[in-house]
């Protein structure tokens, strides 16, 4: 995402300034097979790179052997190209050859990106002239390169887009080939097109889309195959997760006209796991599959991608959280992976029966007005310290709890040196604080604390046991989070906010679009709110409560059948079948008089019992066809 993001914010400055834009993709041959051992080791010595570590890769390089079985004997030939295929190092030797292009003094409104060995040249110029000048002076720097490291470029998959209302483009060769013109090339997965509308990706999507239906239907057929739950499963898990990727480059703000596109390789998927007939309606069907309009669920992903991985701001009338208050993964270790607390430091059996040395009690409290954390320190059956501070609504109780164990050990540290434990009615807390690895950015400062004080211990204590100091702790942590004016401690939003916000900003636009829609209102009054969670319905029951199904009423609005009267005279409707029809005594229910048919069908939809019977009527319907429709005359 970022690579692409960087591309994009390229091509748009370009265009900002009213130049003519052109996008080169690179291809080189074999990149990973042909690069060359000594190139590796030369750019090894002029890195910073420990001695040690350079040796190491030397001699990983050196005395490499090829060997292959033939009719004449073993053939043994010297391996001096080729990265290390599939190891963590192959890409980290890449990029150090690849460094040195990348640093190369490029012409002026010239850059150059590269993600692996996809390489991407952007220039942009007032005038046709001026641009070639620029990319060929480009392409000359980049063929030193790759001659100086035996690489070779190949010409046939190389191409440039050129945004631009230039009839002719420029002229561009390599070394004496023309490298063509292309009206989309494809960088990362992502096809960007000479206007930017993003219609040949939605081509390229809705093809990939079509190749994933039809394999789901080799294995879920409309009234066979694999259950509804583990259709919308596949879906979810597989379909979804090709559709959204690079989401953030075109679906942040997705228009009426992307959406149009994405419903449209959406509904067949919805069709295949409902088991529905084709005209169903796309919104009825989202909303009894628990399954959002695809273009809310990509927009939310890119949101989600531009505050987490981009550091992105969203626009102001979407949310006014600054990517820079959100709280950062840890990555790497805290300590040299040798170091590790005392075994008997950390101890997650319950500690209410220690009664010597000084205790800390910890807690942390969320309430509907914020969030609390506190501690107190307990000597014999003294209270002697009490702590307590209050957050914002947006953190977690676990964010109260790793705060507020922080506090404990830096109040610990102050403290001489004594026999001391801290008890913690948190095992999450605990286990983050005692990982070396923690991605929480606070347990890696206890850790480093409780490394360095080895006389610390930490224990767990069960909540609301009768002890006195977790109860008082407990107590001041209510206290800050229900007292508005109390001193509050400033920490970063947490993932989880973030994600429970965007989640519920989608399902406030679909359910305003539910809301507003003019299709399937029957549905509309049977499930009023929209939900991520499936009704978990049958097919039989998607057909009568849709009144898409095998009656006459429906099959006559599309020319499917002569007449909409059933065979006992009246209007074959799902409700005719399911209350008053002769046929279908053994499945009737108490008929509602006309104004309270929208009840009668809530009220059998939210009944298991009546829906089952609903279930085996249609059951039957589809079995006994010819029972219901009457005899030509």
């Amino acid at each position: 995402e970022m690579a692409i993001t960087k591309l994009l914010d390229t091509i748009h400055k370009g265009k900002a300034s009213g130049d003519h834009v052109l996008v080169l993709s690179i291809d080189i041959k074999g990149v990973f097979d042909n690069i060359q051992h000594s190139a590796i080791s030369s750019y090894l010595d002029d890195s910073k790179c420990p001695a040690n570590i350079v040796n190491i890769f030397k001699n990983l390089l050196q005395n490499r052997k090829v060997i292959l079985n033939t009719c004449e004997g073993p053939a043994i030939r010297d391996q001096k190209q080729g990265c290390p295929q599939r190891s963590c190092s192959g890409p980290a030797l890449w990029n150090l050859v690849a460094n040195e292009i990348l640093q190369e003094n490029w012409p002026i409104n010239t850059s150059i990106q590269a993600f692996a060995d996809d390489f991407v040249l952007v220039s942009h110029a007032p005038t046709r002239v001026q641009l070639e000048s620029q990319i060929n002076e480009s392409i000359a720097k980049f063929s030193t390169w790759t001659s100086k490291n035996q690489l070779q470029i190949s010409a046939e998959k190389t191409n440039y887009l050129l945004i631009s209302r230039l009839v002719r483009g420029p002229t561009i060769r390599w070394q004496g080939e023309r490298i063509k013109r292309a009206h989309a090339i494809k960088y990362l997965g992502i096809y960007i097109d000479e206007k930017i509308n993003w219609n040949t990706h939605l081509k390229a999507q809705s093809t990939r889309a079509t190749q994933l239906y039809h394999n789901l239907l080799k294995i879920a057929g409309k009234s066979w195959g694999v259950p509804l739950i583990h259709r919308r499963t596949l879906y979810k898990t597989v379909t979804e997760r090709v559709l959204a990727h690079g989401a953030v480059a075109w679906c942040l703000e997705p228009t009426v006209r992307i959406a149009r596109k994405l419903s449209t390789i959406q509904r067949p998927f919805l069709l295949a796991i409902s088991g529905a007939y084709r005209t169903t309606s796309t919104a009825a069907l989202q909303v009894i599959l628990g399954i959002p309009p695809l273009h809310l669920q990509l927009q939310r992903e890119a949101r989600g991608t531009a505050l987490f991985r981009l550091r992105l701001p969203l626009s102001t009338n979407i949310s006014d959280i600054d990517p820079s208050e959100i709280e950062e993964k840890a990555t790497g270790w805290s300590t040299h992976p040798s170091e590790h607390l005392s075994p008997t430091q950390i101890s997650l059996d319950d500690g209410g029966n220690i009664n010597t040395g000084l205790r800390i009690y910890t807690d942390g409290s969320k309430a509907e007005r914020g969030v609390g954390a506190a501690f107190c320190v307990l000597t014999d059956v003294n209270i002697t310290h009490r702590w307590s501070t209050r957050l914002s609504l947006r953190n977690t109780v676990f964010q109260a709890e790793i705060l507020d164990l922080l506090k404990a050990v830096e109040h610990a540290v102050s403290l001489p040196t004594q026999q001391l434990t801290i008890l913690v009615d948190n095992q999450a807390s605990i286990n983050s604080a005692a990982n070396p690895k923690s991605h929480n950015s606070i347990a890696r400062k206890i850790f480093k604390l409780l490394h360095s004080h080895p006389h610390i211990r930490v224990s767990w204590i069960k909540a609301h046991a009768g002890y006195i100091g977790n109860e008082e702790a407990d107590r001041l942590a209510k206290e800050a989070a229900e007292t508005e004016n109390f001193p509050e401690t400033p920490l970063e939003l947490p993932k989880s906010f973030i994600k429970t916000f965007l989640r519920q900003k989608m399902l406030a636009t679909w359910q305003m679009a539910w809301d507003d829609g003019d299709t399937e209102r029957l549905i509309h009054n049977i499930i009023p709110k929209v939900s991520l969670h499936p009704i978990n319905w049958t097919r039989n029951e998607v057909l009568f409560f849709t009144g898409h199904g095998p009656f006459p009423s429906f099959l006559h609005r599309f020319n499917l059948a002569e007449t909409s009267f059933c065979s006992c005279g009246e209007i074959g409707t799902p409700i005719h079948y399911a209350t008053v029809c002769l046929l279908t005594t053994s499945y009737h229910m108490a008929p509602p008089s006309q104004q309270h048919q929208p009840i009668w069908f809530r009220r059998v939809a939210n009944n298991s019992t009546s829906r089952r019977k609903i279930h085996n009527l249609l059951h039957f319907l589809q079995r006994e066809t010819s029972l219901f429709r009457p005899v030509p005359n």
